[in-house]
């Protein structure tokens, strides 16, 4: 209960010593100290981004803190899920968890769940906690998050990394944007973890303290909270970028996640790229980092990173060189894309996304070598 009587809840003097500089900061003070105690936050994932919210949560003084993860950790975590060491090797990832948050804080209650989230379960686990931190690595899972944290009015804090971007917001926010506004469920997004994209170390530390930050400012009820907006941090440029989200009406379904999405979005298939891709008035714009554009891009294409996309010279540029043009922007999959083209859609830009972005246009190639010409690797 985010707004708890806190006459019921008291700090011991241990507490009193070990939070004293969160005791003189104006915006929390005893109160907000006791409503850090009373917050109960559940973690959907126990990996990168996870690790380091939960470090300065558990340390902040989160009362209760719940983890859902049915993995093991290995070695090839280790170099951005500081959350373990060598010897949490073969370790269920909760129950190495559960050991690191009592040495931070042993009054804070800790709950696993080593098992994948599922709409079965999910319900039962997501009604117990005033919020849900959203630290998957999978759209299935998030996508089961971002419905049942609607039905429960629950606040989804999402986060996500690859390569050296991250993104971060704060869905189903009082009324806010949720998830599937970002991505409708109908664009099909393809899974593409940590495991087989890459991701600078240190990259989920920043996005997950963010996330922490974000449960903080809300249980705290300070600050302005990141709803309505996405977030996009770049480590190559050091850059911070806000992308509005215009919310849109949502529909009620049984056990279906909504569809609607960002309005007059325009998916273009492969086969349909390939009709048009001969066409002299059309212009594709890969949105990718310039180094990921540099490896491998789809020829003729032109990059402008997602990161310059709000620019207004960006837009001009767009606006005018490319006037009575077919635009079709791409990204690796299918997730940058989307957010570019909300930025194109509010500066009404008319264009189209390749559905499932380069990852799958490489992969279709293989089966049309008549025009494998289409994409430059170097």
């Amino acid at each position: 209960m985010l707004n708890p009587l806190l006459s019921n809840i008291n700090l011991s003097k241990e507490e009193y010593k070990l939070y004293a500089r969160h005791l003189i900061v104006h915006d929390i003070g005893i109160n907000g100290q006791k409503r850090l105690k009373n917050a109960s936050i559940l973690f959907i994932g126990a990996g990168g981004l996870a690790s380091s919210a939960i470090l300065y949560l558990a340390a902040s003084g989160i009362g209760c803190i719940g983890i859902v993860d049915y993995d093991t950790v290995s070695m090839s975590n280790l170099h951005r899920q500081i959350l373990y060491d060598t010897y949490d090797i073969g370790e269920l990832k909760v129950k190495a968890a559960e050991f690191k948050i009592k040495e931070i804080n042993s009054t804070c209650k800790v709950i696993t769940y080593p098992y994948e989230l599922n709409l079965d379960n999910s319900i039962n686990l997501i009604q117990n906690y005033d919020l849900v931190i959203d630290t998957c690595d999978n759209f299935e899972t998030r996508y089961i998050v971002d419905l049942i944290c609607y039905r429960l009015h629950k606040v989804h804090i999402y986060g996500a990394i690859q390569n050296f971007e991250g993104q971060l917001s704060v869905f189903n926010y009082k009324g806010g944007p949720r998830y599937s506004n970002l991505y409708p469920l109908h664009l099909n997004l393809e899974n593409k973890n940590c495991n087989n994209i890459g991701v600078l170390g240190i990259l989920p530390g920043i996005i997950g303290v963010l996330q922490g930050t974000e449960a903080i400012k809300i249980i705290l009820g300070t600050g302005k909270i990141l709803s309505g907006y996405i977030l996009i941090y770049n480590a190559l440029n050091m850059s911070f970028r806000k992308i509005k989200i215009n919310p849109l009406n949502q529909n009620r379904y049984t056990h279906k996640v909504i569809e609607s999405g960002i309005l007059n979005i325009n998916i273009i298939a492969f086969k349909q790229l390939q009709k048009i891709f001969i066409e002299s008035n059309t212009i594709i714009i890969d949105v990718r980092q310039n180094i990921e554009f540099i490896q491998s891009h789809i020829q003729n294409a032109i990059n402008i990173p997602l990161n310059y996309m709000k620019n207004k010279r960006t837009i001009e540029f767009i606006k005018n060189a490319y006037v009575n043009k077919i635009t079709i922007i791409y990204c690796s999959s299918n997730s940058r894309a989307i957010t570019a083209s909300t930025i194109l859609y509010k500066n009404k830009i008319k264009h189209y996304i390749l559905r499932n972005g380069f990852n799958q246009y490489l992969n279709d190639l293989k089966y049309k070598p008549d025009i494998c010409n289409m994409a430059y690797q170097n």
